[in-house]
């Protein structure tokens, strides 16, 4: 009569492993279809970047031959857009490239470009994101052309 007793509490602790088990299978396909997501927006951020880094590029390339490439450079703190030409990108990136005088006139020249994202993909915070990247080199007046400092 004793073993009566006891198949209850089998059965209690049997259904408890069966929930355990079922709640990390669950965890396991919300972790694996975040980590999909997460891919997602990784490359999407590495496209971005290059896309900026490519505008720099080749404004870099143009005022490594000639310093006067972009015309009278911008005041001191201020920018100017320039046009470097058809950047290769995805569809949906708009390039703004531009350069930069931070501070002695025709010595040291900052060069940048705006990758923005113009894709209707919305992050699940109820905000209205601009996904952009930003990239920035320095390059230092030699003779009558710029040089490659850094970038930054």
């Amino acid at each position: 009569m004793e073993h009566d007793d006891e198949r209850g509490t089998v059965s209690a602790v049997g259904l408890a492993a069966l929930t355990a088990v079922l709640l990390m299978g669950l965890a396991a396909a919300s972790f694996m279809r975040g980590g999909a997501g997460i891919a997602v927006e990784y490359e999407r951020e590495m496209q971005l970047r290059l896309a900026a880094e490519s505008a720099v590029e080749t404004a870099a390339a143009q005022l490594e031959q000639s310093a006067d490439a972009y015309g009278e450079l911008p005041p001191v703190g201020r920018t100017k857009q320039v046009d470097v030409g058809n950047v290769p990108t995805e569809e949906e990136i708009e390039l703004h490239p531009f350069i930069e005088t931070p501070t002695d006139p025709g010595e040291i020249l900052d060069v940048g470009a705006t990758a923005i994202d113009r894709r209707k993909t919305a992050i699940r915070d109820g905000e209205q994101w601009v996904r952009a990247k930003v990239v920035r080199a320095r390059m230092v007046k030699k003779g009558n052309r710029y040089v490659w400092q850094r970038w930054y």
